[in-house]
């Protein structure tokens, strides 16, 4: 393991050496099957699946892996790709230095030729030597460039090969996650009185570990909800017409480099009108918003953090807390969710994730100055739009593609960017995007190409800008942001519910208490506010000099920063003073209440006064425009 990760090392420097890492690789890698081969059979812990039972029947061994040696490796690998494409581009480039060599002695020759015809004979001997080692030059940089080349595909094919083998070793069964949804099911039902069968399909197919990891918790919350919502008591079902044991099930499906998770009930659907009602009391929309809202939008609203139907708050129902996880956390995946139902007849949630986590293919784009990515598999084409296929229905801009309508906006409209000055382009460049099955097409200055990106994660201090899904790193060297496509659909859309969107206030909430930075943070984007979570007063204030808040709310007692420090430094910075400092805590005597305002806050509240609304009274008052 040690060498294969120093050949990996060697082919990602790239030069002379990396013929002879690819080389030791391989050599590696033939080693490693022949040692796993005399190697014994370990007994696996989890669930069996046929692919694992197919593997035994041929007589192949197995050997137990750490998952951190899988993650280490995977890292390695994700930096050989981006070696791989700099040193593609490098051999492209020595190419265009062959090519501008061979321009330069084809103005030589015509120089030379002009002297001669001028009977000019002064400096012709050094001119033509000057030729002599310019096609040398060129001679040379062309064998270069064929060598740079050859090495580069050499280097492909190696990784292609090494990140195949890798992804199948962090394959595992999506049993993994089923199964235990088994448990959760039989639990919640015998909670509720209810009589519920569980079927589970697709235990077979294999996913990234990863990304089955991540999925735990969306799936609990998707069948927990499906059998408190989604179905009936039996005496309500019986009455329906339907058997008294309701039916959830959940299936996996593969959708070529993505795999479907589908989770139905046969309940009553649905609740449309019961999700606009709460949002409208929970403050979420006005009443005005929530009838313009079409139904297949207004079911997305199950999605908001913080908003529940439910009449009571019970230990399984009522917090609104867990379906707003299920969005965040298949958008943090490259995932989407869907929702439909039938009234009366179910409702089916349509989880669709990449099977693997690796580098993708990214669609790089120009948009006024800006170069920025898309990852490939969001955009479903590219197209060119004459000004003649733009009109506009309903009031909306939309583009005429493949004899249909789709809305149209400039990515830079979206964006809140500037947008490019000068006369239209006679033709201009859209990306036709399609999530939760709405579709629609963004327009950009410039198609730069396509590359293999590894998208990396921009940090909780970068959480509330929702249109960015990561980074990643061109082969020229330079950092690009990798746009959410989930995002810029919503955005796109009619009638987009406030909250954690592009006109959402900033509130940074600063507590050492997971779950008091939680329970405040579903209060205030509830609420509608965009909200920053930071673990103590030093990660707050980091967050406010580096990207700026609208509001602070702090707990007082915290490590390294505390609230009363905190206020300190906001007020007295001068790009920061006219920031509002909300402090909340436990410590209620005059005199911490006499400090906390002595250091500049705006506000001061105990705790049990959050849990009567005060905290966001007091929001919306050093607020007024949210």
């Amino acid at each position: 393991a040690r060498r294969a990760a120093e050949a990996v090392a060697g082919l990602a420097e790239g030069g002379a050496d990396a013929p002879r890492a690819t080389a030791a690789l391989a050599g590696d890698l033939i080693d490693l099957r022949e040692a796993l081969s005399r190697a014994p059979v370990a007994v696996s812990e989890a669930p069996s699946s046929a692919p694992a039972a197919a593997a035994q029947a041929r007589g192949e061994k197995s050997i137990r892996v750490l998952a951190s040696t899988l993650a280490s490796i995977g890292r390695q690998v994700e930096l050989l790709s981006l070696a791989e494409a700099r040193r593609a581009r490098r051999a492209r480039d020595v190419f265009g230095h062959a090519a501008s060599v061979r321009e330069a002695l084809h103005a030589l020759d015509e120089a030379g030729r002009a002297l001669s015809g001028a009977g000019v004979e002064a400096g012709r001997a050094e001119l033509t030597q000057a030729s002599i080692r310019l096609r040398e030059v060129a001679a040379e940089l062309a064998r270069v460039a064929r060598e740079a080349a050859r090495e580069a595909e050499q280097q492909r094919l190696a990784g292609a090969v090494l990140r195949e083998d890798l992804r199948a070793l962090r394959m595992v069964p999506a049993a993994l996650v089923l199964e235990p949804l088994r448990r959760a099911v039989r639990d919640v039902a015998g909670r509720l009185g209810k009589e519920v069968e569980l079927t589970v399909d697709g235990g077979d197919a294999r996913l990234d570990r990863q990304i089955v990891d991540a999925l735990r918790d969306p799936l609990l919350h998707l069948v927990r909800n499906a059998v408190d919502h989604g179905i009936e008591a039996p005496a309500a079902r019986r009455s329906a017409g339907k058997p008294a044991a309701g039916r959830v099930a959940v299936r996996v499906e593969a959708r070529g480099s993505r795999v479907a998770i589908i989770v139905e009930d046969d309940g009553p659907g649905l609740d449309v009108a019961g999700l606009r009602a709460a949002a409208v009391r929970q403050g979420v929309l006005t009443a005005e918003q929530a009838d313009r809202l079409t139904d297949p939008e207004a079911a997305r609203l199950v999605f908001h953090a913080g908003l529940s139907t439910a009449r009571a708050v019970t230990e399984i129902s009522g917090r609104g807390v867990g379906m707003d996880v299920v969005l965040e956390t298949l958008a943090r995946l490259g995932g989407t969710v869907d929702v439909r139902w039938e009234a009366g007849r179910g409702t089916r949630f349509d989880l669709e994730v990449p099977l693997t986590l690796s580098a993708s293919a990214a669609l790089v784009f120009r948009v006024g100055r800006d170069v920025i990515a898309l990852p490939a598999e969001a955009i479903e084409h590219v197209v060119l739009v004459a000004p003649g296929d733009l009109g506009t229905v309903a009031g909306r801009t939309t583009a005429r593609i493949a004899g249909e309508h789709v809305p149209y906006v400039p990515l830079a409209r979206l964006l809140r960017m500037p947008e490019s000055a000068g006369p239209p382009a006679r033709q201009r460049v859209a990306l036709v995007l399609m999530h939760g099955g709405a579709r629609v097409a963004v327009g950009v200055d410039e198609l730069v190409g396509q590359q293999e990106l590894v998208i990396s994660s921009l940090g909780a201090r970068v959480a509330a800008v929702q249109h960015l899904a990561g980074a990643g790193v061109l082969d020229d060297g330079r950092v690009v942001g990798v746009l959410s496509a989930a995002e810029l659909v919503r955005r796109a859309q009619p009638g987009t519910a406030p909250g954690r969107g592009e006109g959402a206030r900033r509130v940074v909430v600063a507590d050492d208490s997971l779950t008091t930075r939680s329970a405040m943070k579903a209060l205030l984007e509830m609420a509608g506010y965009a909200v920053i979570p930071a673990a103590d007063g030093e990660e707050a204030l980091q967050i406010l000099r580096e990207s700026g808040a609208d509001l602070v709310v702090s707990d007082v007692q915290m490590p390294r920063l505390d609230g009363f420090a905190l206020t300190r430094k906001v007020k007295a910075d001068p790009r920061l003073r006219r920031t509002p400092v909300v402090l909340v805590t436990s410590l209620e005597a005059a005199e911490d209440r006499a400090a906390g305002l002595a250091a500049g806050a705006d506000g001061y509240l105990v705790k049990r006064e959050v849990e009567r609304g005060q905290l966001l009274d007091l929001v919306r008052q050093l607020l007024p425009h949210a």
